[in-house]
């Protein structure tokens, strides 16, 4: 470890991409079309499903780039299952748009990557302090605690809350000031070098997280492509914070 550098207190971590992988089944032509059929809807008419599927997708690409709330959010996505199955039957029930969207929007369709459990309880091992630095909303909570994740962070900061995303300066010091740590002692990772470099502009360390071993936009020594790679990098045991 570089000397110069001051030690790690801190490890942020984005989410989705760097903790969480998200298969967006409802964004899936296949999975939407298995889905209805697995709910009785269409098993006559494949075709018309796959019409519906697709006239529903257009529809929701369009409203990509709109402003939203969390709430104005949820019903557009239902907006978009209702549309689904009334291409295929305009009868259907507000039920049965709800057990579509349980469908495709199940605990299956979120789950963390392979390797993050055993670096998140290695860095609570040595006493770092853990937090969450997110564009969404702070019900994505709900998630960690349904994969039994949420215990393991100090820190939780998301953009709906903060009214900024990053690479927005604001974003950074809100979440540096939850975590009550100097910025230099921060370790952020995230998957989109956009935000690394905002990370860096605000004073802290940053790694971008290629999971997809992409051409590098990055200087190599700020690229991971596992979370295990971080490791190294911070502390066997931290040192007292001082904020």
């Amino acid at each position: 470890m570089n000397t110069n550098v001051p030690t790690v207190a801190a490890v942020v971590f984005d989410s989705g991409g760097v903790l969480l992988k998200h298969r967006h089944a409802f964004l899936e032509s296949d999975a939407v079309r298995e889905a209805m059929l697995s709910l009785g809807v269409g098993a006559a008419d494949e075709q018309r499903v796959t019409r519906a599927a697709r006239e529903a997708l257009d529809w929701l690409s369009q409203q990509a780039g709109a402003p939203t709330t969390e709430e104005s959010a949820a019903a557009q996505r239902m907006e978009y299952y209702r549309r689904l199955l009334a291409g295929v039957d305009p009868t259907a029930s507000a039920e049965l748009v709800a057990r579509l969207r349980d469908r495709l929007e199940g605990p299956e369709s979120v789950e963390p990557f392979p390797e993050v459990r055993e670096v998140l309880a290695t860095l609570r091992g040595r006493g770092l302090n853990l937090g969450v630095l997110s564009d969404g909303w702070a019900s994505t909570i709900r998630l960690y605690e349904r994969l039994g994740l949420a215990g393991c962070f100090q820190s939780w900061t998301f953009s709906a809350v903060v009214g900024c995303c990053k690479p927005d300066p604001r974003i950074y010091a809100a979440a540096g000031r939850d975590l009550g740590v100097e910025p230099a002692r921060i370790l952020f990772v995230d998957d989109l070098p956009a935000n690394v470099d905002g990370a860096l502009r605000c004073g802290w360390q940053a790694l971008w997280l290629n999971r997809a071993g992409d051409q590098p936009s990055i200087h190599p020594s700020r690229t991971i492509r596992d979370l295990r790679e971080l490791l190294p990098l911070c502390p066997s045991e931290v040192p007292p914070v001082t904020a």
